[in-house]
């Protein structure tokens, strides 16, 4: 939550900066280029994530800084949402002979269940203009390491259900955490006037988990770790430079 707080207040600063970098010319040369992003896309799970989750959503932001050298670096968020369920067991001790879950008015429970998961990461890379093409635009490279978690998510949509509130719904949201390592390759684009900065391409994180739950209370049994999830993603991403602008030209 801290670094998602700090990336919207970066974003917040570019958008207020009086040099806002989206009317400069930058084709001449490589630029030093301090810059946010959002991003968004699709993605899908594997590895012992995989067992437990299926595809779904991605967004996230991120601040790097780009070097007139082609080196990059900065700190990225993505979060991922909407993963399907495939895990057989959860809230099983909950439901009714019919398969379903009864909530707090004595109701069928409107009850969606899907996965979320964070991965937060320091990020180092290159980007590697084409000959004969904007010197700020072109394949990059991204690597990046840091902290991945994953959850059952629940969404509740009418009465409350008790059993899946606090202290209880520890017991049953599978909550795992541990180190990641993700890599990135994709196209990055910056226009010769800078006003359309945009990225995309594919992105892969492996991490090496452990569950965070003593027992879940449904299936009375205990995650074993360490685990390898895994996940990967198409994504793409919109790009707000920060530097400043160029002086006018004066015509006689």
């Amino acid at each position: 939550m801290a670094m998602t707080l700090v990336l919207l207040a970066l974003l917040f600063t570019a958008f207020q900066a009086p040099a806002w970098g989206q009317f400069r010319s930058v084709r001449d040369s490589t630029l030093f280029t301090p810059h946010i992003h959002i991003h968004g896309g699709l993605g899908t799970a594997a590895g012992d994530l995989g067992m437990r989750f299926g595809g779904g959503g991605v967004f996230g932001a991120g601040a790097h800084v780009k070097f007139p050298t082609g080196w990059v670096v900065g700190v990225n968020a993505s979060f991922s949402f909407g993963l399907k369920l495939k895990e057989v067991g959860v809230l099983s001790n909950l439901l009714t002979p019919n398969g379903q879950l009864i909530d707090n008015e004595g109701q069928v429970a409107l009850l969606t269940l899907s996965g979320r998961s964070g991965l937060f990461t320091i990020d180092g890379g290159r980007l590697f203009p084409l000959r004969g093409r904007n010197p700020n635009t072109g394949i990059q490279v991204l690597t990046g390491l840091g902290s991945f978690h994953h959850r059952v998510h629940f969404e509740n949509t009418e009465n409350r259900i008790t059993q899946l509130e606090q202290p209880y719904l520890s017991g049953y949201d599978r909550l795992t955490w541990g180190v990641a390592a993700k890599e990135f390759i994709g196209w990055w684009q910056m226009s010769d006037n800078g006003l359309v900065n945009w990225y995309g391409g594919v992105e892969f994180w492996q991490a090496r988990t452990w569950p965070q739950r003593p027992m879940n209370f449904d299936t009375q049994l205990v995650d074993e770790g360490p685990r390898f999830d895994a996940f990967a993603a198409v994504k793409v991403g919109w790009v707000f430079h920060i530097y400043k602008r160029t002086n006018p030209e004066h015509w006689n």
